[in-house]
This record gives C-alpha cells, sequence and structure tokens, in this order.
C-alpha cells in the first residue's frame, strides 16, 4: 500500500490498553522477539559470509556494501544475535566476500571481488575482529565473485574471480604471506557470457580443484548454461564446457545432493525463478539438470543440513519476493517443495551457520534495499524461526489490542474488508477470527466503553463511506450490528477522549476536512460532528493533556508537505482552540504520545513517512507547546506503538516500517532519546502495530497488522527468557 495516496491506521485505543498493562519492574539492556531479526550493515549490502574473526568460537558476519565501498563485519555473540557493525575500506562498489586465513598466522582473513574497480581487497584479519588496511589485486573486468582454493597444490591459498564484462575467470596464485602473483584468465565459451558465480569442487576425482561458472547475461539470446573448467593441479585450467540450466544462472553452489561421494551442482536460476541440479558423473561430466521451483528471481543459494538427517539441503535468497526458500533433500538428488522464509528488502545473498550455539544451521540474508542482514535461527527440522501469523484473509490496516470477552486474555480487533475479532487463547496464540460488519473500507479502529455497561466496545473510521461505524460489545467477544455516524471525508484515524468532562466517551476523527469531533450520549450514540481545523492532509490523531489544565487536547499529524503536527487545546465543552504548528520530520503519517524523558508531561512522537526513515520526538513544555522535534532513525515509519519493552522504567517505541516488511523497536534512555533501532519482521506491508501481553508472562508483545500478506503477525518479547 502507498500511503501517500491513504493514510496510516490509529492504534491509540491499543496504546492505552498497553499503557495499563502491569509491567515487572526489571532491568533489561535489550529487547528481543521470536521472529526474525535483522542486523544493520552499510549501504546496499551484496554478499554475506561467516568466519570466527575474533577467535572466541562464535560465528560472525562479514558483508559486502555495494554502494559504501565498505566491508562490514558484525561479531557474533552466542544467542545468535550480533553487536553493530564495523566498517573497513575496499576497492569501489564491492560485490563478493570470502573467508580464509591467507597469511598463515591462524587469524581469518578476507578477500573482496571490486566490481568497479577491478580489483581483489585483500583484508588480513588482526584476531580481534579488526582488519588491516585493504591490498589490492588487479582481477579482470568488473569482477564480480571470488572464491577460495589451492590450485597449484602448493599449500598456499589461490583466488578464483568471475570477471563480469571480460567473460573470463582470473586466477591468482597466492604467495603464502597475504600477497598474490598476477591474475591469470581463463576464457569461457561462446555459450557463456557476463559469469556472476564460480564455485570449486573436483568433479573428475583427480585430486585438482576444478571450477564451475554460472552465466548471466544476455546477448543475442539469454545464458542458459554453467561452464565447468577441469584443474590440471598447477594453477592452470582447462577449456570451458557447457552444461544446460534454467534462465539467466545468478549463482552456483557444490554439494552431494544423492549421497555417491561426487560433487553435484546447484544454480540459481533468475529469470526462471528456480534452482537447477546437475548430479555429478565423477568424470568432470554432468547429467541433465533437474530443476526445482523456488521463489521469485533467486539470486543466491547455499548448502547445508537443515533438519538433521544427514542429507543436504538448498537454501535460495529470492530477490524479488524478499524471502528465502528452503528445499529439504530427499537424498536421490531431488528435493522436496520448496518453504518460504520472509526476509528483508531484495536479499542478495545467503550464507549458512550455526549463530546461536545450538547444533543447528541457521541462515544469514544480505538484503540489498534494506540496508540490513536477517538472520534466521533454525529449529532443527528444516524450519525457522519467524514470526506467527494469523491469517484474517483481506488487507489488514490497523489492529488494536483490548480484552473484549472479560476472560483475562487480551484480543486483537482487525481492520480488514470488515472488522475481525481474534479471542486470545492467553498463551500467544488466538483463536480463527469472527466478522463484524462495519462501513466501507475500514481503517482505523478504537476501544472504549460507549454506552457505559462495563463491557468494551470498538469504533472504526471508515475512509471510502466517510463515516465512523459503533459496534457494542455483548461481553462474550461478539458486537452488535455496526451504528454508524457521518465524520468528514475520508477518515482516516479514529481516537477516544472525554472531550467535554460529562462522563461519557467521545470520538476525535482526522479526515481530509480537519478533525471532527462526535460527543458521546453516553448511550453508545453519537451527536453530529463538528469539525476543527487542522494541517494540511490530517492522518493521524492522539489525545493528551498537554497544558496540564485537566482538559483533553488533540495532536495531528499532518501528511503534507507541510510538515508539521497541529496541536489543538481543549476548551472542556467538546470544542478546541485554533491549531498550533510544530515542525516535525518530512511527511508525518502517524502521531503517538507519551513521557519519553520522565517529566511527566506528554510528549508526542510522530512516524515520518518520507525517504528520511525517521521517527520525530517532540518532548512537551507542559503549556501546550513543544519543543524542536530530534530524529531517530527507523525503516519506512507507517505507525507506532508506545510501551515499555525491556521493563526498565523508559518508555519505547515500536515502529511498523511499510515497505521494509519489518518492525524496529527503538528502546528509550527515559531522558528522551532512543537507541539505535533494533529491527524484527513481519508479513508484507506492515502498517499498524499495537502492544500488549499476549501469553501473560508481564512482557509486552506486539501484534501487527499487514496490507499485502493479509494478515496479523505476532511478536512474542522473548527478552526475559
Amino acid at each position: 500500500m502507498d500511503i501517500s495516496n491513504k493514510g496510516s491506521a490509529s492504534v491509540w485505543a491499543g496504546l492505552a490498553v498497553s499503557h495499563l498493562l502491569s509491567v515487572a519492574a526489571a532491568q533489561a539492556q535489550g529487547v528481543s522477539f521470536t521472529t526474525r531479526p535483522d542486523f544493520d550493515a552499510g549501504k546496499y549490502p551484496s554478499s554475506v559470509a561467516v568466519g570466527d574473526f575474533n577467535g572466541d568460537g562464535v560465528p560472525d558476519l562479514v558483508v559486502t556494501n555495494d554502494f559504501s565501498n565498505t566491508v562490514s563485519v558484525l561479531l557474533g555473540r552466542r544467542d545468535g544475535s550480533f553487536q553493530a557493525p564495523r566498517s573497513f575500506g575496499v576497492g569501489s562498489r564491492p560485490d563478493s566476500v570470502a573467508v580464509a586465513d591467507f597469511n598463515g598466522d591462524g587469524a581469518v582473513d578476507l578477500a573482496v571481488a571490486n566490481r568497479s574497480s577491478d580489483t581483489v581487497s585483500v583484508l588480513l584479519g588482526n584476531g580481534d575482529g579488526s582488519f588491516q588496511p585493504a591490498q589490492n589485486f588487479g582481477a579482470g573486468s568488473q569482477p564480480d565473485s571470488v572464491r577460495v582454493g589451492d590450485f597449484n597444490g602448493d599449500g598456499a591459498l589461490d583466488l578464483a574471480v568471475t570477471n563480469f564484462y571480460a567473460n573470463n575467470v582470473s586466477v591468482l596464485l597466492g604467495n603464502g604471506d597475504g600477497s598474490f602473483q598476477a591474475a591469470r584468465s581463463f576464457g569461457l565459451d561462446h555459450h557463456s557470457y557476463f559469469p556472476t558465480s564460480v564455485a570449486l569442487g573436483d568433479f573428475n576425482n583427480d585430486g585438482a580443484l576444478d571450477l564451475a561458472v554460472a552465466n548471466y547475461g544476455c546477448e543475442i539470446v539469454c545464458s542458459t548454461v554453467v561452464s565447468v573448467l577441469l584443474g590440471n593441479g598447477d594453477g592452470s585450467f582447462q577449456a570451458a564446457r557447457s552444461f544446460g540450466v534454467g534462465s539467466e544462472p545468478r549463482f552456483v553452489a557444490v554439494g552431494d545432493f544423492n549421497g555417491d561421494g561426487v560433487p553435484d551442482l546447484a544454480v540459481a536460476n533468475d529469470f526462471s525463478s528456480n534452482v537447477s541440479v546437475l548430479l555429478g558423473n565423477g568424470d568432470g561430466s554432468f547429467q541433465v539438470a533437474r530443476n526445482f521451483r523456488v521463489g521469485s528471481r533467486p539470486w543466491s543459494v547455499a548448502v547445508g543440513d537443515f533438519n538433521g538427517d544427514g542429507v543436504a539441503d538448498l537454501a535460495v535468497a529470492n530477490s524479488n519476493s524478499d524471502d528465502v526458500s528452503v528445499l529439504l533433500g530427499n537424498g536421490d538428488g531431488s528435493f522436496q517443495a520448496a518453504r518460504n522464509f520472509d526476509v528483508g528488502g531484495d536479499p542478495n545473498s545467503v550464507a549458512v551457520g550455526d549463530f546461536n550455539g545450538d547444533g543447528v544451521s541457521d541462515l544469514a540474508v544480505a538484503n540489498l534495499s534494506s540496508d540490513d542482514v536477517s538472520v534466521l535461527l533454525g529449529n532443527g527440522d528444516g524450519s525457522f524461526q519467524v514470526p506467527p501469523s494469523l491469517d484474517v484473509g483481506s488487507a489488514s490496516y490497523c489492529v488494536v489490542v483490548a480484552d473484549f470477552n472479560g476472560d483475562g486474555a487480551l484480543d486483537l480487533a482487525v481492520a480488514a474488508d470488515t472488522v475481525l475479532v481474534l479471542l486470545g487463547n492467553g498463551d500467544g496464540s488466538f483463536q480463527v477470527p469472527r466478522s463484524f460488519g462495519a462501513g466501507s473500507h475500514p481503517f482505523s479502529l478504537a476501544v472504549g466503553d460507549f454506552n457505559g455497561d462495563g463491557v468494551l466496545d470498538v469504533a472504526v473510521a471508515n475512509d471510502f463511506s466517510h463515516n465512523v461505524s459503533v459496534l457494542l460489545g455483548s461481553g462474550d467477544g461478539s458486537f452488535q450490528p455496526a451504528r454508524t455516524f457521518a465524520t468528514g471525508t475520508y477518515p482516516t484515524s479514529v481516537a477516544v477522549g472525554d472531550f467535554n468532562g460529562d462522563g461519557a466517551l467521545d470520538l476525535a476523527v482526522a479526515n481530509t476536512a480537519g478533525v471532527s469531533v462526535l460527543l458521546g450520549n453516553g448511550d453508545g450514540s453519537f451527536q453530529p460532528a463538528r469539525t476543527f481545523g487542522a494541517g494540511n492532509d490530517p492522518r493521524s490523531v492522539a489525545v493528551g493533556d498537554f497544558n496540564r489544565d485537566g482538559v483533553l487536547d488533540l495532536a495531528v499529524a499532518n501528511y503534507s508537505f507541510d510538515n508539521i503536527v497541529s496541536v489543538l487545546l481543549g476548551n472542556g465543552d467538546g470544542t478546541f482552540q485554533a491549531a498550533q504548528s510544530f515542525s516535525a520530520g518530512p511527511s508525518p503519517a502517524f502521531v503517538a504520545v507519551g513521557d519519553f524523558n520522565g517529566d511527566g508531561l506528554p510528549d508526542l512522537a510522530v512516524a515520518d513517512y518520507s525517504t528520511d526513515h525517521v521517527v520525530s520526538v517532540l518532548l512537551g513544555n507542559g503549556d501546550g507547546t513543544f519543543q524542536a522535534p530530534r530524529s531517530f532513525g527507523a525503516g519506512n515509519p507507517a505507525s507506532l506503538a508506545v510501551g515499555d519493552f525491556n521493563n526498565d522504567g523508559a518508555l519505547d517505541l515500536a515502529v511498523a516500517n511499510d515497505t521494509s516488511n519489518r518492525v524496529s523497536v527503538l528502546l528509550g534512555n527515559g531522558d528522551g532519546t532512543f537507541q539505535a533501532a533494533q529491527s524484527f519482521g513481519a508479513g508484507g506491508h506492515p502498517i499498524s502495530l499495537a502492544a500488549g501481553d499476549f501469553n501473560g508472562d508481564r512482557a509486552l508483545d506486539l501484534a501487527v497488522a499487514n496490507v499485502n500478506s493479509n494478515d496479523v503477525s505476532v511478536l512474542i518479547n522473548t527478552t526475559y527468557r
């Protein structure tokens, strides 16, 4: 969904419920959820590899950053998480990295293929996770892939590099001290062009390493072959032979897929969205390829045993579908149907390692467009830890949390084609959704007791029918037929408060005309709307007492290019003063209220839906005015939830990032500043989220509404386990 055309959803009521939850006052340094964690890398990470760079026995990650001319090193922790990245300079547009000890000192080193500078950078490791300045060695034209092996049998490691524009492979023989001899190039045949990947194996069982090359490009026709160059054992190679695969092979990997002791090939075919498996004959030739369907536009394939049966399996990074396909091997060279697991944006490279030391293979995935690395911890049965998703059958625009049936377990209400209610089981799982009608295109929800019967009700802003539906609760998780009340045009956010002090809850609705206020009669009905001006294109409204006069006020995020939040101070009779404007970040899409610096005054947090990818925090002065905003990095923020996710007494922020399919959590420092965002995977285009303790462990969890995947992701907080 493009939020520039519609608005973000309101989850103010869900936030209010989360604030009412009782949470333990325990100190914690971080927060974690049972979901796919993403870890920041550099700009456009294009390749990821695994090694122990500081000698602590825990696998670390190295990532090439295509646009920042660096590699990022993320040192691993024993729980499967990683420290903040450290960057080391390499050549121009690094595209591939290999890990080995090139100078024999026992410390792991790096070799990096730099596409634009026609070089390979070698970074010798210091053994503590840092690296010496890069030494650069010439390769061919636009080197795209690098692998390590001893091609001449002298005990010193050598390099093989595919050169994209030269249509050849360069071999750099190692001197054993971390330096390399001048490159020697070996051409491919006339069927092969634009090589993008090289893999190593002894394909003819003569004791000398051979090369397999994936050829990606198109000239008269698009490539459908891999090239095999048999090694002579002296660092030279025989003429290339070609074997057919799928269309535009992007990446090749080696494994024994049928258990005969002979290396086979697995090839990710970009254009045909499949993996070709070529079983080796043991003489350097290969059988006709068998193709297995994966996700859209696979760019990388890795081999591992993901279910512990001793049979090689495949993991494939699918660039266009933002997921990883896992194909479990049958042991005869065939594979089961792919299971897909969501990762970050535009996954480009996948690597295998045991990141949490449980003896089970995990995955690390470099995501080109979301500038991060996704880590999928393996369960040992061929599946990976991902957020549980609750299918709701249509696009989900908003989610709120409340106990609708009074059983003490929190439930969910979701704005989809209708209002869907998912009753909680109290263990973090939810029952099948029940549907209740509202208006046209319900977009935002809020919760309150509108008729004073002690049972929670739901108010729904209906974007296309220009009204609010009120669904009175029956107390068992069901709702009476909706009653509808007119608002301004295209309402996108609804919030609840008693604006005239009569004890009956009222509604505030952000719409294109401003903010419409509907005073409640106390019986579930509402008076005609009265509209108060805000900024241009109001998208979200939140409630708080910003000037400490005991009367509720309104804050409105205005999505227009004015980049402002409007504050309307209440008069106590259901009317509001003229809006005051306060600067926020670019394109404010959502606003939430919390005391972020512990001074007892309400502050504002604003999701700025723009290329700046920030959340703006405006600290309140207590008189209805706010300080200049401070910005904190997030993903593509569409909405916010406020809560204390690590139970340290300081409010934190959870951010739904619409286009990057993830949730960012920014832990508060208690002074109005926030730590760097931690990212966790959600579904397709998350646009709304709410906080609540879904499994009764006194830690706040998250529910996330996903527009494109038609589901709700539930992220269980595991910080204290």
